[in-house]
């Protein structure tokens, strides 16, 4: 059975201003609100949580010799990225806890000034220990989380509402393909059947709603359980006649352009990492939504400095090894995903 999880109004500031007091969020209304999605790939601090036993690889005295210095190193490396991103909304994947979440906005301000005081976050009980999260500016109206299984992590589905224009964000990282195929894909299957049902409900509720479904989804955007189960599409003409769902926005890219995973073992580069839009936000989509996208705003962040310093192309994570131990201490195994959403004229 799903576990429904609401909160009618979340405030969870992170403690990131000066002298102890939570930083206020952004009170303006905006005109655009950029949307950011990435999975940050094990943000572990170096403390050893006795009730987490996911992160014991990540201390001192796990394998990865993981401690704060180097914590702190890979946090300068993400700040600096969300800092260049500048999003308004960021969807997080495999943070560990509330303080990596909180640490990253406090140094994202303290060296490049951009202010991210709302975080949206629980703990959810994965087994690795890793959760997903929102680090935002702007606070949501509502919260609510989405729980297939107990074993599974947490979809988030935030409501925000910009001067009464809402905008509806949902944040996934679904199960990983390591394991059994068929259980993967089951869990996976279960997953997407979720994301559906909450879509369609609230399409149903609403035509014109405005909804972004974002996140690490552990499979291929031409894969059969995202677009069989969960309704996204990459035919944007299918979307506007046919009713599909969801408008996958990577599609827009080339196809040689849209990896922003690499399986090394395998040689090939997986779109895992999605941005998924409701039809009304589509420039000509119909009922219009309060807020549209252009696909030419949505890219893959991948500057050559986010890449293996020896010159392979897949994400920089890690230099090596020291004393026959792997050292990570780059960004992370997947891209950032980034788009402009537009208040409709």
């Amino acid at each position: 059975m799903m576990m429904r999880c609401i909160w009618p109004v979340l405030m969870l500031l992170a403690w990131v201003s000066r002298g102890g007091e939570p930083a206020a969020a952004t009170s303006t209304v905006p005109r655009q609100v950029v949307v950011a999605s990435w999975n940050v790939e094990n943000l572990f601090d170096a403390d050893d949580d006795p009730d987490n036993p996911g992160d014991d690889e990540y201390t001192p005295t796990g394998w990865t010799r993981w401690t704060e210095p180097r914590y702190r190193h890979k946090l300068t490396n993400l700040a600096e990225v969300v800092s260049v991103l500048r999003p308004d909304i960021l969807c997080l994947m495999e943070v560990e806890n509330r303080r990596v979440i909180a640490d990253l906005a406090a140094l994202t301000e303290e060296l490049h000034g951009w202010r991210m005081p709302v975080i949206v976050h629980r703990d959810c009980g994965d087994m690795r220990g890793i959760d997903t999260a929102i680090l935002s500016r702007h606070e949501p109206k509502s919260v609510v989380w989405l729980k297939p299984l107990a074993i599974q992590r947490d979809i988030i589905v935030a409501d925000f509402d910009f001067g009464g224009r809402p905008l509806t964000v949902m944040v996934n990282h679904w199960k990983s393909r390591y394991g059994r195929k068929k259980e993967s894909e089951a869990l996976r299957e279960l997953e997407a059947r979720t994301v559906r049902a909450e879509v369609e409900r609230r399409i149903k509720d609403n035509p014109a709603a405005a909804i972004m479904v974002c996140g690490d989804f552990n499979d291929n955007i031409d894969n059969r359980i995202p677009l069989e189960y969960a309704g996204f599409s990459t035919n944007e003409a299918a979307v506007l006649r046919d009713g599909a769902l969801l408008f996958n926005l990577s599609s827009t890219l080339p196809a040689d352009e849209r990896g922003t995973y690499y399986y090394a073992q395998g040689r090939t580069w997986n779109s895992f990492d999605m941005i998924n839009i409701s039809r009304g936000m589509l420039t000509n989509g119909l009922p219009a939504s309060p807020w549209q996208v252009r696909p030419e705003t949505f890219r893959i962040h991948a500057p050559p400095h986010m890449r293996q310093e020896n010159g392979a192309p897949y994400p920089f994570r890690r230099v090596g090894t020291r004393k026959g131990r792997r050292v990570y201490t780059g960004y992370s195994d997947h891209f950032p995903l980034v788009v402009t959403v537009e208040a409709r004229p």
